[in-house]
């Protein structure tokens, strides 16, 4: 019985030298989709109270505010989504002016804070908001504030993603001088 040895070609360059345009793309892909995620339960949250008047997220400032927020995040991270495949499949960016870069790396910044400020947000409301023990229709509250954690749940991944976006575009940054 003979094994035969692989036979390497030490001068060839690995198939792929650099993990990192994948990387920034699906993390720009997650932070899309549990952006939407949370978007679709938040819209779709809506509680008929005895009196039928219905609650939903508007009625609250910090979840009017997290949504708003939240499609902000979707139009900016799909504005890049372009420039994400591009470098994947080229290897190199579609833009390389420091500009772009410069642009890129301070949205990524300002992306991710604002997300941020909205989970801490809602979660906070949230939280605040299962405290007040409601005289009437307690059950439905509950229900519809319970049900408020799945998307503050999703905007606490997205904003994770978009902490991994942040952190690529600064290397990305620092790689352009």
């Amino acid at each position: 019985m003979e094994f035969e040895m692989p036979q390497y070609n030490f001068n060839e360059k690995p198939p792929s030298s650099s993990k990192l345009p994948l990387i920034i793309l699906v993390a720009r892909l997650i932070t899309i989709v549990c952006i939407v995620v949370s978007i679709i339960v938040l819209r779709s949250n809506k509680v008929t109270l005895d009196n039928g008047a219905i609650l939903e997220y508007d009625y609250y400032n910090s979840y009017r505010y997290m949504f708003a927020i939240m499609v902000a995040g979707i139009i900016y991270n799909t504005l890049h989504i372009p420039f994400a495949v591009y470098y994947l499949v080229a290897k190199k960016h579609l833009i390389k002016h420091k500009s772009f870069h410069n642009f890129q790396f301070y949205g990524d910044k300002i992306t991710f804070g604002i997300i941020a400020t909205a989970a801490g947000a809602s979660l906070g409301a949230t939280v605040d908001l299962q405290k007040i023990v409601y005289t009437e229709n307690n059950s439905k509250f509950d229900y519809f504030l319970g049900l408020m954690y799945i998307p503050n749940a999703f905007l606490v991944a997205a904003f994770v993603s978009s902490g991994i976006s942040s952190v690529l575009s600064s290397l990305s940054l620092n790689k352009s001088e």
